[in-house]
């Protein structure tokens, strides 16, 4: 029996940014890949609905409404609950999928015992065809992870770089093996964190290629700060054997810096941005002499996303 796998594309109120991911998604290089693709709309309102029934009212998508709308992470875990077939990609309702997505990231996923499997990817604004080529991380070769200690490894600032979380494909089984809620409860819930729970269960692969497009703009989840996650994704590096003291300070500053970036450029002398700003001038003169962590910093999509709005 062929395996099959399910394309889940999380959906919540962005029609027109969701039709150009379900065209990414159709035009897929399967050869002979069989795929299912599946449209949970977890909107408001009905402009999803309508937009799916007026542009794809012949192809083989299955659509489920989600009444009444649930929180990000209801619906996270009722998408996974309900996943069927033996590999599932979760796809975003803002990104779009390379033509070679599937026909290459299959065979990684394939070989025994891998729970998860990352890719690089394209950024781009408002017109995905001119996107910039950000290598989200600098591996020329797949990479494989066994341990929570060299995986967490990566997101030090000045590492080489990370695969970004909505390009994953799993192996189900894997995947539903994941207590979403305990992750959320006892270590903030971040999608690093949800990542690193997976390792109990099976390498995760990283590959060079170029997958998908990651699209910028202001209501990305990547632009929302949260100092929770940031600690508790600090407390298990400790965790897991990495030196808290040695990489707090580049983190904080990483940090501080995107928090920075983020404030209204009126408020810039307020008095909690000035506390901000004499931190990161004084401790940039520690960390000049690590060009890693400013090359961390440039390449960070979150600080392109704030460089692109400024042109």
């Amino acid at each position: 029996m062929r395996d099959i796998v399910q394309i889940v594309i999380l959906s919540r109120d962005r029609p027109e940014y969701l039709k150009e991911t379900i065209n990414s998604v159709l035009n897929q290089k399967l050869l002979g890949i069989e795929v299912e693709v599946v449209i949970s709309d977890n909107s408001e309102r009905s402009e999803v609905e309508e937009m799916i029934g007026q542009n794809y009212p012949d192809e083989n998508l299955k659509y489920i409404r989600r009444v009444p709308s649930a929180s990000s992470l209801e619906h996270f875990q009722l998408v996974i609950s309900e996943c069927k077939k033996k590999y599932v990609v979760l796809f975003h309702d803002d990104d779009i999928m390379h033509p070679d997505y599937i026909e290459t990231m299959f065979p990684f996923i394939q070989k025994e015992g891998v729970a998860a499997v990352g890719c690089s990817t394209f950024v781009f604004k408002d017109d995905f065809k001119k996107s910039l080529r950000a290598k989200s991380h600098d591996f020329k070769q797949p990479k494989t992870f066994i341990s929570e200690k060299s995986f967490l490894e990566q997101y030090i600032p000045g590492s080489s770089g990370v695969a970004v979380f909505p390009g994953y494909m799993y192996n189900t089984a894997c995947l539903k093996k994941i207590k979403l809620n305990n992750v959320r409860r006892k270590e903030g819930g971040s999608d690093v964190l949800m990542l690193n729970s997976l390792l109990t269960y099976g390498p995760i692969v990283w590959i060079p290629d170029f997958l998908m497009y990651y699209r910028l703009h202001d209501s990305n989840d990547g632009n929302n700060l949260y100092t929770v996650d940031h600690i508790s994704l600090l407390n298990c590096m400790s965790h897991n054997g990495l030196d808290k003291n040695t990489i707090a300070a580049s983190m904080r500053f990483n940090y501080l810096f995107q928090w920075l970036l983020a404030q209204d450029i009126k408020n810039i002398f307020l008095w909690r941005n000035r506390i901000v700003f004499k931190y990161l001038f004084f401790k940039s003169f520690y960390l000049m002499s690590k060009p890693d962590l400013w090359k961390s910093l440039l390449n960070n999509r979150y600080v392109k996303n704030i460089i692109l709005k400024w042109f």
